[in-house]
């Protein structure tokens, strides 16, 4: 079984010497340096990402540089692989989980029955403290981490109506948090499927 790091050696060889047997120098440099780097992207997180093929290095530098620089995304054509550059810190969330709206107040927990409570905390047991999915600055620029929650078991309320504080908080089973990264980032696609997202 070949695995993708393989695939990737492989196919860039053999694009390397079509591209020589068939290409004009200006083809070259553009289809191939495009084909190179749609290769390159695809190469899993777990595999070392994009510039762990020592092949794939100096494609993958010029290319954050374009794109850093106003360049458009290069071309590989026929190619079932396609890239898409969007504005996200985030990656997207683990399967079985969503995005928690921005700002949310968010916590984990479980349901138990017959734990002593009241209104919709009853029978609530929390895991882990309350906090904002997503928080953002005055600009609107994301500066704490991400909640992506499973199921929502229900809900906790702290403070009272009294003292002017109360907040009800969404409960959920599970929580993955996300920190953010670069907002400038790459999802990569094979045969129209998404296989991974790329911050640069």
């Amino acid at each position: 079984m070949i695995n993708r790091k393989q695939k990737i050696q492989i196919v860039s060889g053999a694009f390397a010497l079509a591209a020589a047997a068939h290409c004009l120098p200006a083809c070259a440099d553009d289809d191939s340096y495009g084909c190179k780097v749609v290769l390159c992207l695809a190469n899993p997180v777990s595999n070392g990402g994009p510039r762990a093929p020592d092949t794939c290095a100096s494609a993958i530098d010029r290319l954050y540089s374009d794109l850093r620089h106003g360049r458009g995304f290069p071309q590989c054509s026929g190619s079932e692989m396609s890239v898409r550059q969007i504005d996200t810190p985030f990656d997207p969330c683990p399967a079985g989980t969503t995005a928690a709206a921005t700002g949310a107040l968010v916590v984990q927990g479980s349901v138990e029955h017959g734990r002593p409570g009241y209104g919709q905390s009853s029978g609530i047991k929390l895991t882990g403290t309350a906090q904002p999915s997503a928080p953002q600055n005055d600009d609107g620029n994301s500066y704490g981490p991400l909640a992506c929650v499973g199921k929502q078991v229900g809900t906790h309320q702290t403070g009272s109506y009294a003292s002017g504080d109360l907040q009800t908080i969404s409960v959920y089973d599970r929580i993955v948090w996300q920190q953010p990264q670069s907002p400038s980032a790459i999802d990569v696609y094979e045969g129209g499927q998404f296989e991974q997202r790329i911050h640069y």
